[in-house]
């Protein structure tokens, strides 16, 4: 009989590891003990010493963090978390739970940036507005509020808007190239709507990705809510911003009234090579072949001399906007037009 449970084992699957049954119920009462109504460290301590190099090792300290961080004495805290930081220098939930307890001690500040500023780089980004809170903590208790705001201040938190949005645009590409999730895909385009809603100063970029989304779903309706035209007349004496809002309807088949006006206000206040390019595409989508020629040949003048200034600069696609819509005429008439 294996009393001890030193020959009998089984697969872990969590863990990928072959654990003997005598070693996993030590591990299992450990981890009861640590975290029950009277927490008690001492079983978990006593299976680490016991077994140095078992597979469930990590999961034993992660189990003590929990003791440590909250039960323990400051004193019995730091040895522990140095020990379990010098074993596992890469558990990133260890030196967090540390950097926690450092936070609610109030001390000490110095080893807590230290630790928290190489947390910090070790994750890299985007930042975890975990990691950036109790760095800002820990800045504000050592009375620095210049790096309080820089960790975790105005700059922070609109870059973590920004990458959520780029993380839930990318999951609704995602879902709507399966063709699946659609439901779920509407709800996290109006999670970043609603964030966008809430900014003051939003690059149109954004705008377009989340109102992409919509527009593949085919939502046109929330589209224009988020950019339409209340957005083109906040943009109304921004050329830039006018074009580029032109060259989204135009990608999407909409909103094609809005859009060429838009283009127009772009090219009335700077007739650049761009411009007239969308102001022409936009003309030739809705058939207003002549305006749209002429636009098409501005942007062809405006553009030649760039290709002749930039190496790998071309005017082939502008050259053949005024191709196209001269054989739109040509067609219209029944008969050629001069090249």
């Amino acid at each position: 009989m294996d009393l001890e449970g030193r020959t009998g084992s089984y697969y872990d699957e969590y863990h990928k590891a072959n654990v003997s049954y005598a070693e996993a119920a030590e591990y299992a009462l450990g981890q009861t003990a640590a975290r029950g109504r009277k927490p008690d460290p001492a079983p978990l301590r006593a299976f680490i010493a016991k077994h140095p190099t078992s597979a469930l090792v990590k999961d034993a300290y992660g189990g003590l963090s929990y003791y440590y961080g909250y039960q323990a004495t400051k004193e019995d805290a730091a040895k522990f978390f140095d020990e379990a930081r010098a074993k596992f220098p890469e558990d990133k939930n260890l030196i967090a739970t540390y950097i926690e307890r450092i936070v609610r001690d109030k001390e000490p500040v110095d080893k807590g940036i230290a630790i928290a500023e190489k947390l910090k780089e070790k994750v890299g980004y985007p930042r975890d507005p975990d990691i950036q809170q109790n760095l800002a903590q820990l800045y504000a208790l050592k009375d620095d509020p210049a790096k309080v705001e820089e960790e975790y201040g105005k700059d922070f938190i609109e870059g973590y808007i920004t990458n959520s949005i780029f993380a839930l645009t990318a999951y609704g590409s995602f879902w709507i190239e399966q063709g699946k999730n659609l439901e779920s895909v509407e709800e996290m385009a109006d999670i970043a709507a609603a964030a966008l809603g809430a900014a003051k100063d939003v690059p149109s970029y954004y705008l377009t990705q989340v109102a992409g989304i919509y527009a593949r779903l085919d939502k046109t309706e929330k589209a224009l809510a988020l950019y339409g035209p209340a957005q083109a007349k906040k943009s109304w004496d921004d050329p830039s911003a006018l074009s580029s809002y032109a060259a989204f309807w135009n990608r999407q088949g909409k909103n094609l009234d809005g859009a060429v006006e838009a283009a127009q206000r772009s090219v009335e206040l700077k007739a650049e090579y761009y411009n007239c390019f969308i102001l022409g595409q936009m003309l030739f989508k809705v058939k207003r072949y002549d305006e749209a020629l002429k636009a098409a040949e501005k942007a062809v003048e405006l553009a030649k001399p760039m290709a002749a200034k930039y190496e790998g600069f071309t005017t082939a696609q502008y050259e053949n906007l005024v191709k196209q819509i001269k054989d739109a005429i040509a067609k219209e008439k029944g008969g050629e037009v001069k090249k």
